[in-house]
């Protein structure tokens, strides 16, 4: 795929004019994306592919990674949450996929290291919504 044929398709994913999980191009294969059934197992799957992305020195891999990696991402974007915490946490889910749409890009490009700078912001995303998805003790304790 060509590095124009995957940007614009991320857009359009990321957009919404496409629907996650389906190609737009008939040289690629068709990935039906369904809403995850264990959001805490497809976390941990998230996370284990992650390191494994940052770990590799071939851009080949790495974007096997990351591929596979958005398509847990969109997984997870068809769970319905706690409707307090949906938006928000729908906005970060959509953050990381245009940050793993720009590291796509970069491999593509055949630029690791660029790649790997782009996914640490990854790194930064989790951290910053999973404060917003773990309710505090005070909250479990007197509710919102």
């Amino acid at each position: 795929m060509t590095l124009l044929k995957s940007l614009s398709l991320a857009v359009a994913m990321i957009c919404g004019l496409l629907p996650l999980g389906n190609q737009a191009y008939a040289d690629e294969p068709v990935v039906k994306v369904v809403a995850s059934t264990d959001v805490e197992a497809t976390m941990k799957s998230m996370s284990y592919t992650y390191r494994q992305a940052m770990l590799t020195s071939e851009a080949n891999v790495m974007l096997n990674l990351i591929d596979k990696l958005q398509q847990l991402v969109a997984s997870v974007q068809l769970v319905q949450f706690d409707q307090k915490r949906q938006s928000v946490l729908q906005q970060g889910l959509t953050e990381v996929q245009s940050q793993l749409a720009l590291v796509h890009a970069s491999l593509v490009a055949r630029d690791i290291n660029t790649a790997k700078e782009q996914l640490k912001k990854v790194a930064a995303l989790r951290k910053q919504y999973h404060k917003e998805r773990s309710p505090s003790i005070w909250q479990l304790l007197f509710g919102d």
